[in-house]
């Protein structure tokens, strides 16, 4: 994505000529320069559609704007453009250190990789759920290329998180089917951000959410822990997460078809699978964990009657903050006596409003599962700092101690939260700003090590009765 720096470079050039344009007596006569900032906000305006939603362009952009302004209102005036008082070049110092800024921030936060979706060895789908409102999912299919006998490899589904559901994911997915799984993924038409979906021909559909939805997600994301307002939201990106992992285990039992005659599990072995999610799709995956699944001698299986048991081998939460182990505090208001009078009366109902206008803070989390199965969380370089780990991640501490089976955490270093999405692959200053101005780039290769840490946590799993059977 860096070809962008030519139209920056661009846009650059001609707010510095507008700048220094005063300065020197040649630029004096040519009048048009004085419409170059005008020229430069819309140049950016055209980068909108041709680069998406990019805000290192922000700062650049407002200074055009004002800029701009000045010479529609220079011209209102009808002040003529070559009336220039005789001023020092020391002036333009303020200004330039500005357009430094702006113009640096363009460049410095440029998106170093190419976010494009992965189209080798990947299946899609469209498929609609008739059960949950006509719900449409756009699924992605993993595999290897097609040979004469193809391989069954462990199959592992993966959630993708509600902030950034692209980059990251397919290349998470890419990494996993080259390591020997079968992976599907997914993203859900009007809740995810953003939704696409690239058919085997190449046609693209992009669906995106309305702003307001990504600040509540942030929201979530960040102070779900110790805001009840954000918590709430948390707690609902969790319950529709569980949509999705119910429906997604019920298409793959059907063993549906990929590609001509070629089915699922021409691929994927129902008697090794895997599921990993993202953000709020780990956390409704560790809370559906126990409802979900049978505990039997032969391993974890879960049944439907569409078909035959998937034999669960683990689960994956990936920087899950498991916001549904919290609990609003309850005001304590007394009640109200039976022979009270009108005031007595008045003065409850008043302090009883004003009790639930009160912010509400979150209890320490309570009823955290006890998951049975093998269980892996993976969580960023910021759970080794205690201030972090005594509210962000108190819940998940919880969880991992309650686990009564096999378990694992680990951390990757120079890993940031936002890392295991794709922000800082599309939007790094975002990603900067959003993590305390920490590095504007932290760890790109989180999806590749991602990877490497589940295929290492799938080979140390112990072997079952189940799995010995099956090897």
């Amino acid at each position: 994505m860096q070809e962008i720096w030519i139209p920056e470079g661009i846009i650059t050039l001609f707010l510095l000529l507008h700048i220094i344009r005063p300065y020197i007596k040649k630029l004096r006569l040519i009048n048009g320069l004085a419409w170059l900032p005008l020229l430069a906000l819309l140049c950016i305006a055209a980068l909108v559609p041709a680069y998406g939603f990019r805000p290192e362009l922000f700062p650049l952009f407002f200074y055009a704007l004002i800029l701009s302004m000045i010479s529609i209102v220079r011209q209102a005036k009808g002040i003529k453009f070559r009336s220039f008082r005789e001023t020092k070049f020391i002036l333009a110092f303020f200004p330039l250190l500005l357009l430094i800024v702006a113009g640096g921030t363009a460049f410095y936060f440029t998106p170093q990789k190419d976010p494009a979706l992965g189209s080798q060895g990947v299946h899609t789908l469209k498929v609609t759920d008739g059960i949950a409102e006509k719900s449409e999912y756009f699924i992605r299919v993993y595999t290897e290329e097609y040979t004469l006998i193809p391989e069954k490899r462990p199959l592992l589904i993966l959630v993708p998180p509600a902030l950034g559901s692209l980059a990251a994911v397919d290349e998470t997915a890419g990494a996993l089917r080259d390591r020997g799984f079968t992976v599907v993924s997914y993203s859900r038409r009007g809740f995810d951000a953003p939704a696409v979906f690239v058919s085997e021909d190449g046609r693209k559909e992009r669906y995106s959410v309305k702003p307001i939805e990504w600040f509540y997600r942030v929201h979530a994301f960040f102070c779900g822990t110790v805001s009840a307002a954000a918590n709430a939201r948390g707690r609902a990106l969790e319950a529709a997460r569980k949509e999705d992992i119910l429906f997604l285990l019920s298409w793959v039992q059907r063993n549906p078809w990929l590609r001509g005659t070629d089915r699922l599990f021409d691929f994927a072995s129902e008697d090794a699978v895997y599921i990993a999610g993202y953000n709020e799709g780990g956390s409704a995956l560790i809370f559906l964990g126990d409802s979900l699944m049978e505990t039997r001698t032969r391993g974890t299986v879960i049944t439907d009657s569409h078909s035959g048991g998937l034999n669960i081998r683990a689960f994956i939460a990936i920087e899950s903050q498991l916001w549904s182990a919290f609990r609003e505090e309850v005001s304590s208001i007394p009640d109200i006596p039976a022979d009270a009078n009108w005031f007595q009366s008045i003065s409850h109902g008043i302090r009883q409003w004003v009790m639930e206008l009160k912010p509400k803070k979150l209890t320490e989390p309570e009823q955290v599962p006890q998951l049975s199965a093998p269980v892996l969380f993976i969580v960023s370089e910021r759970i080794r700092e205690p201030k972090y780990s005594n509210r962000e991640y108190r819940a998940l501490y919880r969880c991992y101690n309650a686990a009564q089976g096999y378990k694992a955490m680990t951390s990757i270093n120079d890993s940031g939260p936002l890392d295991y999405s794709d922000f800082p692959v599309r939007y790094p200053l975002l990603a900067s700003l959003l993590n305390r101005f920490k590095r504007p780039i932290h760890n790109l290769d989180a999806p590749a090590e991602t990877a490497a840490i589940i295929t290492q946590f799938a080979e140390s799993l112990p072997v079952t009765e189940d799995s010995a059977d099956n090897d």
